[in-house]
C-alpha cells in the first residue's frame, strides 16, 4: 500500500510524462512516425541494444568497487543490477534502486544498508557524469539561449547541492545538530546523510580509484555508443557531437519524475537533443522511440530472465525491499 505521499509522486510521475509525450507527439500522425520506423537498420538497432547490456555489466563491476575495503563479487552485482533496470522500467518510484539493494545484499551476505550506501554514491558519480557533459554540451553545441541558461543553472545548483551533501556527510556532528531545527524531515535527513557519509567511504584515497574511474568512462562510452548505433539505426550519419547531446538531455530525462520506463521523459528531451541538429517532427520522434526500445527491451528480457534464476518474484523482491527500507539503518550502517 502507497503512503500518501508516495501516491503524491507516482501521480506526478504519470502527469509529468502524459504531458511531455502529448507535446512531442500532438502534431505528428501515427502513420508518419510508423513510415519512418520501416526503414529502420535492425543491426545497428541490435548493436544500439548490446552496447545497453554492456553497459550495465560495466556498472556492476564498478559497483564492487564501491563497497571498498570490503570485498564482492562482480557477477552477482551485475545481476543486481540488471535486475534493478528492469524493475525501474516496469514499477513506479524508481523501486528498482532498492531492489539492487535488497538483491546485492541477498547475494553478498551483507546488510541492505550498506548496499544502499554505495548507490548513494553511485547516484552521485552519475549525477555528475551527466552534469559535466551537459555543461560541455551547451558550451560547445549552439543550443538555443533559453536551453544554454537552463542547463548552466542547473548544472551550478546541482553541483551545489552536491557539495553541500558532501560537506554535511563528512561533518557529521554539526550537521546532526542542524537537522534538530526541522521538526518534520529532520530524522529523516540524519537517516540519509548518514547513509551518504558511510557510502563516501567508498571514494577514500586507495587502490580501487584508479580502476573506479576507469569503469566510470567506460560506462558512459557504451552509453553514448549506443545512443550513436541508434542514431545508425535511423539511417542518421550525425557528428559524435550529436550523440553526446542526446546522451546528456536523455540524462535530464530519465533524472525527473517519470511514469515506469520513462515514458514521454525521454522522449521529450531526445527530440529537444535532435532538434539542435536539425532533425525535427516524426522523425525525431521515431528516433527517441528506437534509442529507448533498444534500451528497454533487451534490459527488461534479461533482467526477467535473471531474476527468475534468483528464485524470487518481482513481487516479491519490490515487497522484501520495500520492507528492508523502512527498518532501522542498525549494523547496516556502520
Amino acid at each position: 500500500m502507497l503512503t500518501r505521499s508516495q501516491a503524491g509522486r507516482v501521480l506526478l510521475g504519470i502527469t509529468l510524462s502524459a504531458g511531455l509525450l502529448y507535446l512531442v507527439l500532438r502534431n505528428i500522425s501515427p502513420a508518419e512516425i510508423l513510415a519512418h520506423l520501416r526503414r529502420t537498420h535492425w543491426g545497428w538497432l541490435g548493436l544500439s541494444g548490446a552496447c545497453n547490456l554492456a553497459m550495465l555489466w560495466a556498472r556492476g563491476f564498478r559497483w564492487r568497487l564501491l563497497f571498498y575495503p570490503a570485498s564482492q563479487a562482480g557477477w552477482p552485482l551485475v545481476s543486481a543490477t540488471t535486475i534493478g533496470f528492469m524493475a525501474n522500467n516496469l514499477l513506479p518510484l524508481r523501486i528498482g534502486e532498492l531492489v539492487r539493494g535488497y538483491l546485492a545484499a541477498r547475494s553478498g551476505g551483507g546488510s541492505f544498508w550498506t548496499a544502499m550506501a554505495t548507490l548513494a554514491v553511485e547516484r552521485v558519480l552519475d549525477m555528475l557524469s551527466i552534469l559535466l557533459l551537459l555543461g560541455g554540451v551547451v558550451l560547445v553545441v549552439p543550443v538555443p539561449p533559453w536551453l544554454q541558461a537552463g542547463a548552466l543553472t542547473l548544472l551550478a545548483l546541482d553541483l551545489l547541492a552536491m557539495g553541500l551533501l558532501i560537506f554535511l556527510a563528512l561533518e557529521r556532528g554539526a550537521a546532526a545538530g542542524w537537522t534538530t531545527r526541522i521538526p518534520r524531515f529532520g530524522e529523516t535527513l540524519r537517516r540519509w546523510l548518514t547513509l551518504f557519509s558511510i557510502g563516501l567511504r567508498s571514494l577514500r584515497p586507495g587502490p580501487h580509484l584508479v580502476p573506479l574511474v576507469g569503469w566510470t568512462v567506460l560506462i558512459w562510452l557504451l552509453n553514448a555508443a549506443a545512443v550513436w548505433a541508434a542514431l545508425r539505426s535511423a539511417g542518421l550519419a550525425l557528428p559524435v557531437s550529436a550523440s553526446l547531446t542526446v546522451l546528456a538531455f536523455a540524462g535530464i530525462g530519465v533524472s525527473i519524475p517519470s511514469a515506469p520506463g520513462f515514458v514521454g521523459t525521454l522522449q521529450f528531451f531526445i527530440v529537444q537533443a535532435l532538434a539542435i541538429f536539425g532533425v525535427t517532427g516524426a522523425e525525431a520522434v521515431s528516433v527517441s522511440l528506437l534509442y529507448h526500445a533498444a534500451g528497454f527491451i533487451p534490459i527488461t528480457l534479461l533482467g526477467w530472465a535473471l531474476l527468475i534464476t534468483q528464485g524470487v518474484s518481482l513481487w516479491e523482491a519490490s515487497r522484501e525491499a520495500r520492507a528492508q527500507a523502512t527498518r532501522p539503518q542498525g549494523s547496516g550502517a556502520r
